[in-house]
């Protein structure tokens, strides 16, 4: 079946021919296989894994996004999409913290708009953990 990933920047992440998908969801992982029922998901942060020939072959962390199922075609578009960590195990986490305490410290007297968007960073740096965690 075909994948393509991209962001909402246009920018295309991964474009190939798979046999599986796994997507992170509401609901925890959704496994997606050649003629799955159509469907449209809404995906959480996290880790995407991409099988072919029986083992998984990529694996890249994303931020929410969506995901288009049409039996032979998967089409996601994502905020953020990181195909390697960008940094060490121990950067990100020590970014998870003070992301944390700044979210603590907004929570009290920030706008909407800067709580948003602190926890948006927050589950990426999550997602971006759980990538990490692979490699590691």
């Amino acid at each position: 079946m075909q994948l393509t990933i991209a962001t909402t920047q246009n920018t295309t992440v991964y474009e190939g021919t798979i046999d599986q998908v796994n997507l992170p969801t509401e609901n925890g992982t959704l496994a997606v296989f050649q003629n799955h029922i159509p469907s449209v998901v809404k995906l959480v942060p996290g880790v995407i894994q991409i099988s072919s020939g029986g083992k998984i072959s990529k694996s890249l962390s994303i931020s929410k996004g969506i995901a288009l199922v049409d039996g032979s075609m998967i089409k996601i578009t994502v905020s953020v999409a990181t195909m390697q960590p960008l940094a060490k195990l121990v950067e990100l986490r020590g970014n998870q913290q003070l992301l944390e305490l700044k979210l603590q410290k907004v929570k009290s007297f920030g706008s909407v708009e800067e709580i948003s968007q602190l926890i948006c960073e927050l589950e990426k740096v999550k997602a971006d953990i759980k990538l990490a965690e692979l490699y590691h």
